[in-house]
């Protein structure tokens, strides 16, 4: 019993960890584009993460396989996975404070649940999953504002490039389960490189390495994006899986946007009004009430 009892707060612990990393992932993008364009952010974050796990995999003596009959769908899930969100979250962020950025990331689990009625057998849209969603998106939109949509044409641009983002996400997690046989850290470590791929020919053209004024913050933070967030929190992630099962790990939504919120009021003097917390328990009930899995009357 106290091994069963220190195990589980052992998964409680890493996935309060992989929450509190992955929200802090808004703070160092804000830091990243104090000297780089969002372009650069995206690739620079890729790059270094499958560098990152492609060590990873070397000292753990796995086989390193970046062309093979996968290539073409590790070529898709790194363009979904990880060119198209890693570079249009930056570009929101341009604009919006980060702690309405992690809110509106917030909000796909709500897409998630939609999209996999219609493209799984398994995951069915039911009464409390629809409810559950208004709830959380209701959350998104209060923390944004209503004003944005009539008035405020930057910040709205800005806001549904981060929702595209979150969205590209969802999409690309559809196909990953299509080759979920595969080992976890050769899928992500392809889809990291391959995201990079994508993105070189941009960063050729847009890039401003050779012009851009050197400082130890964004770097450090563009380093931080590229090792923790996306390798680091790759490889704790499959570890929970593994031990408390991916229904368990699906509550890091829960956590995200209130560390997420708490950083940006830390780290950037972001504001904490009552209607950005309002906005956080709207999403968290949403996530609740969408996953509950008590039986209900529908």
């Amino acid at each position: 019993m106290t091994r069963n009892l220190n195990t589980e707060i052992s998964n409680y612990a890493l996935l309060i960890f992989l929450g509190a990393i992955w929200a802090a992932s808004f703070v160092a993008i804000k830091f990243s584009n104090l000297i780089f364009n969002p372009i650069e952010v995206g690739f620079y974050r890729t790059f270094i993460g499958s560098i990152f796990l492609f060590l990873a995999v070397k000292l753990r003596g796995g086989s390193i396989s970046l062309f093979s009959e996968n290539t073409r769908i590790y070529s898709l899930i790194g363009f979904l996975n990880a060119s198209v969100p890693f570079t249009l979250l930056p570009y929101g962020l341009i604009t919006l404070p980060s702690n309405i950025g992690v809110i509106i990331l917030s909000a796909n689990p709500f897409l998630a649940l939609v999209l996999a009625h219609f493209f799984t057998l398994d995951e069915k849209l039911s009464l409390r999953k629809v409810i559950g969603s208004i709830i959380g998106f209701s959350g998104v939109v209060f923390a944004v504002g209503v004003e944005i949509f009539v008035s405020d044409w930057d910040s709205l641009i800005s806001a549904i490039a981060i929702y595209v983002g979150a969205s590209s996400y969802v999409i690309s997690n559809l196909i990953i389960r299509r080759i979920s046989h595969l080992p976890s850290d050769m899928v992500t470590m392809n889809t990291l490189f391959w995201g990079s791929i994508w993105l070189l020919p941009l960063v050729l053209i847009y890039g401003n390495l050779g012009k851009i004024e050197f400082s130890y913050i964004p770097v450090f933070a563009i380093i931080y994006l590229g090792v923790i967030p996306t390798g680091l929190a790759f490889s704790l992630r499959q570890v929970l899986i593994r031990n408390a099962g991916s229904t368990f790990m699906m509550q890091v939504g829960y956590i995200i946007p209130i560390f997420g919120v708490f950083y940006g009021w830390l780290f950037l003097d972001e504001k904490i009004g009552y209607s950005l917390i309002i906005s956080v328990l709207l999403v968290v009930m949403g996530i609740g009430i969408s996953r509950i899995r008590a039986p209900i009357k529908e």
